[in-house]
């Protein structure tokens, strides 16, 4: 077990018990650690903390998330090694969401009405279906 590693699950464990749950973000890092690993590299830098945040170079709609736990990492690694390079933020394009599609009263009232007209998914003997209670029994 390399050092980044064993800092890895001391980091991980102190995380989660300060209450974060901290699941995917540790297995983002563990991911992380392998490609430093691979590297036989012993220091976190920017240029391969970058390199590996922007893998697979298709997807970088993950890239600021996968940088982001990095950073936050390196940010305690840190203390413990003062070569280690902290990423700034803001040097990969933020994730961008879609515009949500908020619905209008009138296409709310279409929905529930056609939902009113399915026949029920289920056999209810006591009594007729409805969008919100299901069966009444």
């Amino acid at each position: 077990m390399t050092d980044l590693r064993s800092t890895l699950e001391r980091y991980v464990n102190m995380r989660q018990g300060l209450g974060y749950k901290f699941q995917r973000q540790a297995q983002r890092l563990a991911d992380f650690v392998s490609f430093m690993e691979k590297r036989k590299a012993v220091t976190i830098t920017m240029k391969l903390a970058v390199k590996w945040a922007t893998l697979p170079p298709d997807r970088n709609a993950s890239w600021a998330l996968r940088l982001a736990a990095v950073r936050g990492f390196a940010r305690h690694v840190a203390s413990l090694n003062p070569k280690t390079e902290v990423p700034p933020p803001g040097i990969l394009p933020p994730l961008k969401r879609p515009k949500p599609y908020v619905y209008s009263n009138a296409e709310i009232n279409a929905l529930l009405a056609a939902a009113l007209g399915l026949p029920p998914a289920m056999d209810c003997a006591d009594g007729p279906t409805t969008v919100s209670s299901g069966c009444s029994q």
